[in-house]
């Protein structure tokens, strides 16, 4: 008789192949290029360079966008721009991708230009609004 499979269901937790979970792949997503395990922000930054040697990565898909605080994702992480961030809140950021700093200098920068991170995306939320209002104008 053959081994029942345990019926599982979608809020189970599931266990990853650390392999899958932790790789970086080619610029055009074809293959595993190298491995981060996302503890420690230096070890990316060697492996970045390693890879560079010889092709390039996909830097909006690398690993353990998990790291990266809620506050930060999205419009901030787009803006400032954060690649990647590890376990202890340091993040390799910046238009090259070269510069690494923590996410409380991060923070601190959307505080002192516009008050906040809140207050940011506020802004960002306004700017739309006018922008919409205008191309509604243009269009009648």
């Amino acid at each position: 008789m053959a081994a029942e499979i345990p019926r599982r269901f979608s809020l189970d937790e599931t266990k990853l192949d650390p392999e899958l979970v932790n790789r970086i792949t080619s610029a055009d997503g074809d293959e595993t290029v190298g491995y981060w395990d996302g503890q420690s922000i230096e070890e990316l930054a060697k492996e970045l360079d390693r890879i560079e040697e010889d092709t390039d990565a996909n830097y909006a898909g690398l690993p353990h966008n998990k790291n990266i605080p809620e506050d930060i994702k999205n419009q901030v992480e787009k803006d400032y721009p954060v690649w990647a961030c590890d376990v202890e809140g340091r993040c390799i950021v910046g238009d090259q991708c070269v510069d690494i700093e923590h996410v409380d200098t991060i923070r601190a920068h959307y505080t002192e230009k516009y008050g906040g991170i809140e207050q940011f995306k506020e802004k960002l939320i306004q700017e739309r609004q006018k922008l919409i209002e205008s191309m509604t104008l243009d269009n009648k």
